[in-house]
């Protein structure tokens, strides 16, 4: 159905790449940035890239920007790593971008849940609906993104769908995940969420993911990469210590916000981080302080 070589592409760490943008007009790319933090991902062995995710602040770019995203990031990796375009959560939006990632060479897309007003339907036929009709409209294999808390009979359902090859579950109620996948096995490559803080996912680990989304990655590979080097190899005691060092740093994540956080971090390790588009704000000066003497603390090298 898909090919195993894809399949254990997908079975790694993803590191969700922010967007950058251009310092004195958010509205625009900023394309050399994403080539230096690209260039710094691969240099340093990450092999798969989410772009234009959650942490890329999806809901803020056009199709235009999105297509622009994955096809020059393609053009920057190369072979060197696999490409995750993202398919946003609007039905329409999505089913336009699939061809266009297509002629561009897509192997695989992130599929983002759809919303109605902000909220979770009430009914998950309709979000079922909306993964079949993507999978209708496009060859190409694609994830869906569990940011709604799906149980486990949901998942059964998704299988139902030739075109996913994979799930990506935050894990909000992990035991969901855990559920399906006992009931599926192998039909999906499993994508957890990590969560430095409160340090579980040697636990996800072993309830059965096969790899797991990543942001702290931008500017600190190496943990991230060790940890999942770790999980597939069982070595829990030392996943445990690496989580706990970078706890500070997710929860830092969750009060300065996501992106702009790990913005703040790139800049901070002499990378391009930039501002963030609004809605979202930029990290203080305060917090920028409070997220260097974590960083310092987490042993990542700061220049700046």
């Amino acid at each position: 159905m898909h090919s195993e070589e894809l399949k254990d592409q997908i079975r790694n760490v993803h590191a969700y790449v922010t967007t950058p943008f251009k310092k004195d007009d958010v509205a625009a790319l900023d394309l050399a940035g994403l080539q230096k933090n690209l260039e710094f991902l691969i240099g340093k062995g990450v092999k798969a890239l989410s772009i234009g995710g959650g942490t890329g602040e999806v809901n803020a770019l056009s199709n235009a920007d999105l297509a622009t995203l994955a096809r020059t990031s393609m053009e920057i990796v190369g072979d060197d790593a696999l490409v995750i375009p993202t398919f946003p959560e609007n039905l329409g939006n999505a089913v336009e971008l699939a061809p266009v990632y297509e002629a561009m060479g897509a192997q695989v897309v992130l599929g983002m849940a759809p919303y109605i007003r902000n909220e979770v339907p009430d009914d998950l036929e309709g979000v079922f609906d909306h993964y079949r009709i993507l999978g209708e409209n496009t060859s190409l294999p694609f994830m869906p993104y569990n940011t709604q808390a799906w149980p486990a009979e949901f998942f059964v359902r998704l299988a139902e769908i030739d075109g996913v090859i994979g799930v990506k579950d935050p894990c909000m109620v992990p035991h969901n995940m855990f559920a399906a996948i006992q009931q599926l096995g192998d039909r999906f490559v499993w994508i957890g969420n990590k969560r430095h803080y409160p340090g579980v996912l040697h636990l996800r680990f072993q309830m059965g993911i096969e790899g797991f989304t990543a942001g702290l990655i931008n500017f600190n590979p190496a943990d991230e990469l060790r940890l999942f080097e770790l999980g597939t190899r069982k070595e829990w005691d030392e996943m445990i210590d690496i989580q706990a060092k970078l706890a500070p740093l997710e929860k830092l994540r969750k009060k300065h916000g996501d992106t702009a956080m790990l913005k703040t971090g790139l800049d901070l390790v002499g990378l391009y981080g930039g501002p963030v588009r609004p809605p979202r704000v930029d990290v203080s000066s305060e917090g920028r302080s409070e997220i260097r003497r974590a960083m310092e603390d987490a042993e990542i090298l700061v220049d700046n």
